[in-house]
């Protein structure tokens, strides 16, 4: 079946499709208003599913850039079960037009890897072209499950769709496309429309709860810098031994960690009531003391490496690179056990 969206294009793209539905019975046209390519999309798919009965759906720019011939690439992976199958310029036997301009194959290639950056790092060869507009996607439980109210009207909602997809856990894979020159119409990637688009996928990581979980513990781990930072200052101005400045220090940002931790960061698994609270700050403060450890051991060799003036510059560095990504392990594991690792499991 081959549903034709158009948004009352003034090239005549309607009437010359009617004509067709008189010659061949699979040929379905869907008429809109012009409110970007997004939603455009948005409603072919919505249509393909709901009146179409599809069982999968193939994207298929209709500017000759794409050669028909992928089709049939792309049903022969659906038929091996994949769920999402991509036509890719930057896999093995893929590419893109040399007669482009450097801005546009820059664009490409490095817009590319910054997207890929953003969304999947450190995996980010989960996928290698985001952009790409010829895709298959299996309608039972993948399409059907993807939410278009947070789908633009714009160019970015091929790595919108493309995210959610991704990250139901879908059966994924690229295979090469050797994208054509342009026969008809023209681009509408302007300046303005890269700029919009790199801002929504930032924003698109940054909605992602995962990654709002963690910027929540970084922002409760910088409190507790803070803390750290201040008594730290204070307990060395005093006079006490090198040591007992960066242990005092230390086990008072990790009061202030559980506390901000348990009302905010992992509210949703709060833990309450006395008894329960003692013995999970308890449990908090023995995890924690690998971060202790790590901390004033490092600590005090830092400051008989390069002196006391760097004591300040030392607790950023071991902090961010060696703490928080221990804690934060401690914490979704042990503490409030938001992570279920296999080997943990009870036996």
């Amino acid at each position: 079946e081959i549903l034709v969206v158009d948004d009352k294009s003034p090239d005549g793209t309607a009437d010359v499709v009617r004509q067709k539905m008189k010659e061949f019975e699979n040929i379905t046209l869907s008429l809109g208003d012009k409110e970007g390519l997004g939603a455009a999309y948005k409603r072919g798919m919505q249509y393909a599913m709901e009146k179409m009965e599809a069982g999968a759906v193939i994207e298929f720019d209709a500017d000759f850039q794409h050669d028909p011939k992928y089709i049939i690439d792309l049903i022969d992976k659906f038929n091996e079960g994949y769920d999402y199958v991509i036509g890719s310029r930057f896999i093995k036997g893929g590419s893109y037009p040399q007669e482009w301009s450097f801005y546009r194959k820059f664009l490409t290639k490095y817009g590319g890897l910054f997207s890929r950056i953003v969304l999947f790092f450190p995996n980010i060869n989960k996928v290698k072209d985001v952009s790409t507009g010829l895709k298959l996607t299996r309608v039972k439980n993948i399409l059907e499950k993807v939410d278009f109210s947070k789908i633009a009207n714009d160019f970015v909602y091929k790595t919108q769709i493309l995210y959610q997809i991704v990250n139901m856990g879908a059966k994924v894979i690229e295979i090469p496309l050797q994208f054509k020159l342009r026969e008809r119409g023209e681009t509408k990637m302007g300046f303005e429309t890269v700029i919009g688009t790199f801002r929504a996928i930032i924003l698109l990581r940054l909605t992602d709860p995962k990654i709002l979980h963690f910027i929540k513990f970084g922002t409760v781990g910088f409190t507790g810098y803070l803390v750290n930072a201040f008594f730290l200052y204070l307990f060395a101005k005093i006079g006490f031994w090198e040591w007992a400045a960066w242990a005092t220090s230390t086990e008072l940002a990790i009061i202030a960690n559980f506390t901000l931790n348990n009302l905010w960061t992992f509210r949703a698994e709060k833990i309450g009531g006395a008894k329960r609270l003692s013995y999970k700050f308890l449990q908090f403060n023995l995890t924690s003391s690998g971060a202790l450890l790590i901390q004033t051991s490092l600590g005090t060799l830092g400051v008989a490496l390069f002196g006391p003036q760097y004591r300040q510059l030392l607790l950023p560095f071991i902090v961010l690179f060696l703490v928080m990504p221990y804690n934060y392990f401690m914490a979704n594991v042990v503490i409030w056990k938001r992570w279920k690792l296999p080997f943990l499991k009870k036996r």
